[in-house]
């Protein structure tokens, strides 16, 4: 038997490293492609759709952690979740 330490990081909610939820990868993932296809970002509905959420909550926390982590820029007004280069 062996006794090996484990580092346990407790993160506050208002942590500026916060990592992206599963979420949040997803919808990083869909943004990705989408501008890929369109050459523009998808609107939020567009993402709730393709996720199949009805509501906006989960999908509004997962993209502003998907902010606060520097995975995604918010530029301009509707089609505004940019992804930030090297960060997928």
């Amino acid at each position: 038997m062996s006794n090996s330490m484990h580092n346990v990081i407790i993160m506050d909610r208002d942590d500026k490293y916060e990592m992206p939820t599963l979420l949040g990868i997803k919808i990083l993932k869909f943004i990705n492609e989408y501008i890929r296809k369109n050459n523009i970002p998808p609107t939020r509905d567009e993402i709730r759709q393709y996720l199949g959420h009805k509501g906006a909550g989960g999908v509004d926390y997962a993209v502003n952690k998907l902010v606060k982590s520097g995975n995604i820029v918010k530029k301009g007004a509707t089609r505004n979740l940019w992804p930030v280069e090297n960060k997928e």
